[in-house]
Formats: structure tokens, sequence, C-alpha cells
């Protein structure tokens, strides 16, 4: 979602400094900043911003003599700031091995909310994972290959990593009915595509298993535990943000580039 609120008035406008309306990601809106045209460019304006950004301050102006640029006859103008409001992340990590402890400590120093999913009691503890917000111990039968309902509420700010001794199928298989915002997966290449097989015969669908990040991670040459999980933890937050994980020297160091030239 997001708010906008109005911040500064000049002249005459529709409603006070104070007055808020937050806009949704379908474009549906709750209060109200001054109706009319003004409302619906700040709403068009909120919809980009949930796309691509955080926050932003814009001005709109009451022109009594009309324009594109003019959203009402009022003769003021205002500033209203909009900024995205999005809720708690929640990472949700199934299978408390040896990637998972310092996947936890990185995710709640990045203020998320770390779940961690496991069938071992002495390998899910609170002494393994001090910052872990809920531990769920299921229970997993490796002759039928039964995986237990995770018991974790799954949402659209819940990010799911998979990565146990011997259940990733069934834990990718629940993943996938319940939707949660990103599913990655720590696999190989080669494990990654029997299970897709697998859940292919099942019928899941291709697009379905498009969802699925695997093997996960961005490429900056992890090999140890807190590598893989940095990794991981780095492609969560650029699918967060909708950034494009280039190196940031790539993407704004057009200035140095001149200066070295």
């Amino acid at each position: 979602m997001c708010m906008a609120t109005v911040v500064r008035v000049r002249g005459s406008a529709p409603r006070h400094v104070g007055a808020r309306m937050i806009i949704t990601p379908a474009g549906s809106t709750r209060g109200t900043i001054g109706g009319g045209t003004l409302e619906q460019r700040v709403t068009a304006d909120a919809l980009q911003l949930l796309s691509n950004g955080h926050a932003v301050l814009k001005n709109y102006v009451f022109n009594t003599r009309g324009g594109p640029e003019s959203v009402g006859l009022c003769g003021g103008a205002v500033d209203i700031f909009m900024e995205v409001l999005r809720p708690d992340l929640t990472l949700l990590i199934i299978g408390a091995g040896h990637i998972a402890q310092p996947l936890a400590q990185m995710a709640a120093l990045l203020d998320m909310r770390v779940v961690v999913v496991d069938d071992r009691e002495d390998w899910a503890s609170s002494e393994r994972f001090p910052d872990a917000a809920k531990i769920h111990i299921i229970d997993y039968d490796s002759a039928s290959e039964t995986l237990a309902p995770i018991p974790a509420a799954i949402s659209a700010a819940t990010y799911a990593v998979i990565m146990t001794w011997g259940y990733d199928l069934p834990a990718l298989e629940q993943m996938l009915a319940a939707g949660p915002a990103f599913i990655g997966l720590v696999a190989s290449p080669v494990k990654a595509r029997e299970f897709f097989r697998r859940l292919r015969s099942k019928g899941f669908s291709a697009e379905a298993l498009r969802q699925v990040h695997t093997p996960a991670g961005l490429d900056i040459g992890a090999e140890s535990p807190a590598e893989v999980a940095l990794s991981v933890l780095a492609e969560i937050v650029r699918a967060q943000r909708g950034a494009s994980g280039d190196a940031l020297r790539e993407q704004k160091g057009e200035l140095l580039k001149k200066v070295l030239a």
C-alpha cells in the first residue's frame, strides 16, 4: 500500500495539512485528500511508486486557467508526500542446517522476522537460533516422504528458503501451494531439475515452477555457509526491492569512468 499525506498547502486547496489517503496495489483508496482530479493523479503516481520506489514528495497545482498539469480550479497548490507501506518481512527458513544459522543472523540484522522449521529439536533450537521469532518442529516420515503441514502463516510478505537435510521436495510442494512472495531452493541444478520433473508429473505447471529461485542466491562465488547465506539474502532483498542486482559501479559509475578516461 501507499500512504499519501498532505504536508504543505499554499493558497486555496480542498484539504488541510495532515489529510491522508491510502492507495492499494489494486488502485482502490481509503480516506481522501481532496477528491476529483487530484486524487486521480495521486493514485496514478502512487501506483507507479509501488512498482519502483519507496517515497516521493510531489507538488500538485490547482490552476484557475486549467491545463494538463492542473488538478483543479481552487487556485492553490499542495505538496503531497507519498510513501510505500510494506508489511514486516518474514523469512521462513525450512531446514535448520549450517547455512540456516548465518542466514537467520543476517536476516535479523535487516529487521526481518525469522521463522525456522525443522524436524530435529537439537538443530532447530533457541540456542542455535536466538534471533528466531518462532521455531517449529514438524514431523517428517522418510519412508513415505511425508511431511506434516508447515504451521507457519504464509502471506505476501513471506520469503521462504528451503534447505532441508532430505525433505526439500515435500517442503517445496507445500510452499508452491501456499504462495509466499518468494520461494528459494538451495540445491544444485541437477537436483532441482529432478524435483521439477517430479512436480510436473504431479500436475504443477511450468509457470508455477518458474516462481522457484534455484539455485538460490546471487553469484558472488560463495562457498562457506555464511557466504551462501549472504548470497541468498542478497537475492531476497533484490526481489523485495525489485532491483537489478547489478554492481553499483556498473550502474552509477559513469562519473568515475569519465574521470579515469
